[in-house]
């Protein structure tokens, strides 16, 4: 005799994303942690982008701006980010950038 099989219940995408929006426009703390994550994300995005632009491994950059590659590679890994206008400046020197920063009024 056959065993009935059971079928996985599978997470569509667009239910995480509805979830998500959801919960963004419910919870101010998970909007302000999803905010923050964000940020982070974008900050790291935009390091590790211009940095390969210039064609610069993590140690070189590292080299530039007197930090170790670890620093620069816990900088690119959002997860682990935490950076200071301080080193934002000194990486936007190193990688030829300009840095901007931009208080936004909130609704």
């Amino acid at each position: 005799m056959r065993k009935k099989e059971r079928k996985r219940k599978t997470i569509v995408p667009e239910s995480i994303s509805q979830h998500v929006e959801e919960e963004y426009k419910r919870s101010p703390e998970f909007r302000k942690a999803y905010d923050e994550e964000v940020l982070k994300l974008k900050i790291a995005y935009k390091i590790i982008q211009l940095r390969k632009l210039r064609h610069l491994s993590q140690g070189e950059l590292a080299r530039k701006i007197g930090t170790t590659q670890q620093n620069i590679s816990r900088l690119e890994d959002s997860a682990n980010a935490q950076i200071t206008i301080h080193t934002l400046t000194r990486l936007a020197k190193a990688l030829r950038a300009r840095l901007m920063v931009d208080l936004v009024p909130q609704e």
